[in-house]
């Protein structure tokens, strides 16, 4: 039989008083009970008898407890009962001695005042010692389940502060994966900006030093959030530079990268991934801005004379299939124009009124301070699209902004 260490819960004063309570219910409904019956009785004696039983079995079940703890609750059912008859008994002439001292006339004898009280004291013994047990029972239960829970929880808030750490962490190294300076080239100003929906983002941008005189600018957008978008967010970066650096053709040729970076994911991504990616060219010398669009939104181009292009390009997205072929497109930049390339989270961006940002009010936003600089765009756009939705961002936004001197 297995041994287990005392336990002192029920004579906390906190459940001693509520198990008094429930056994002061038990006589009431247990006089109630024989005066339906119209068996004559004395309530005292029935409260004398009821408390005085269950509060020795009390003891009886702190008796056991260090030797039936560790059992199971079935088996330390049959046990008890077992132990119930004698020790019901003891209880029982126990408690009749005093109700004889305090209710019951010295002209009757205590053994024929006992055997009167038999059959009664027998239901107060199986009804009080059961709920003594039962009471016990259902503490140590609930505290099982207390300490279980709060096992639980503090485990969880474990992994949470892990988790969150893990994020942190992640975030900072993400941060520095994208650029912290902004490279320049004359004749241009170039400015860029990123909201991510949560801790760690699955855009990627990157302004990327060609040559003295070109730069190439590359903006993605992964499938899917969270881990696992910025995992392969971090895997495109590492790729796109690089490729950029190779010497070969895919430095000078935004199809050319696209192709290699279409083949190196195709290859090793997960089943249903897939990235959006936009590169382009800009010459200083030719004043062209020469790009490729693998499934990426649109760039939008406001002229100086307020005309809007979108400079368009239906190429297939990175990642899906390794055979799709991509093209070069160029495109003619003039003094006072003004590009902007986004990812689908600017645009998309909604207010209360499940509207979108959109293209139009994205030209807006250039149009009040296209004269003020690059620098104003870029803070006006991510002004306006944070004030749409309440800066309640369902998607990773980012935003390279282009202006021609």
């Amino acid at each position: 039989m297995p041994a287990a260490r005392f336990d002192t819960r029920p004579l906390r004063k906190f459940h001693w008083w509520r198990f008094q309570l429930v056994l002061a219910v038990i006589a009431v409904c247990v006089r109630l009970v024989l005066w339906v019956l119209h068996i004559q009785g004395n309530f005292g004696a029935t409260l004398v008898g009821t408390f005085v039983t269950a509060n020795l079995f009390l003891v009886l079940v702190l008796l056991i407890q260090p030797y039936f703890g560790g059992l199971p609750r079935q088996q330390k059912w049959l046990w008890y009962l077992l132990l119930l008859v004698p020790f019901g008994g003891l209880a029982n002439l126990l408690s009749e001695i005093l109700i004889y001292l305090l209710f019951i006339p010295r002209s009757v004898s205590f053994w024929q005042s006992y055997q009167e009280d038999a059959p009664f004291g027998l239901m107060i013994t199986l009804v009080v010692g059961i709920t003594a047990f039962a009471f016990d029972e259902s503490q140590s239960h609930l505290k099982e389940q207390n300490e279980r829970l709060q096992s639980q929880v503090q485990l969880g808030l474990m992994e949470r502060q892990t988790h969150q750490s893990d994020l942190q962490q992640a975030h900072d190294i993400q941060v520095h994966l994208l650029p912290r300076e902004t490279p320049q080239i004359p004749g241009y100003q170039i400015a860029c900006a990123w909201q991510p929906a949560r801790s760690v983002s699955g855009d990627y941008f990157d302004v990327l030093e060609l040559a003295k005189d070109k730069l190439g600018l590359c903006i993605a957008d992964v499938s899917g959030k969270g881990m696992a978008a910025a995992l392969l967010m971090a895997n495109l970066q590492a790729s796109v530079k690089a490729f950029t650096q190779d010497g070969q053709a895919s430095s000078e040729s935004p199809a050319a990268l696209c192709a290699k970076l279409n083949t190196a994911l195709s290859n090793n991504i997960a089943p249903g991934r897939f990235v959006t990616f936009f590169y382009g060219i800009l010459d200083s010398s030719t004043r062209t801005f020469r790009y490729e669009n693998a499934g990426h939104c649109l760039p939008l181009l406001v002229h100086a004379d307020g005309t809007i292009d979108f400079p368009a390009a239906y190429s297939g997205v990175l990642g899906l299939f390794s055979h799709w072929t991509y093209a070069d497109r160029e495109v003619k930049l003039r003094s006072g124009d003004v590009l902007i390339l986004m990812t689908d989270g600017v645009l998309e961006a909604s207010n209360k009124d499940e509207e979108e940002f959109g293209y139009q009010r994205l030209i807006n936003s250039v149009d009040a301070t296209r004269g003020e600089g690059v620098h104003a765009i870029r803070q006006r756009i991510l002004a306006d699209v944070t004030a749409f939705c309440s800066n309640h961002f369902q998607d990773d936004a980012s935003l390279i902004v282009v202006t021609v001197d």
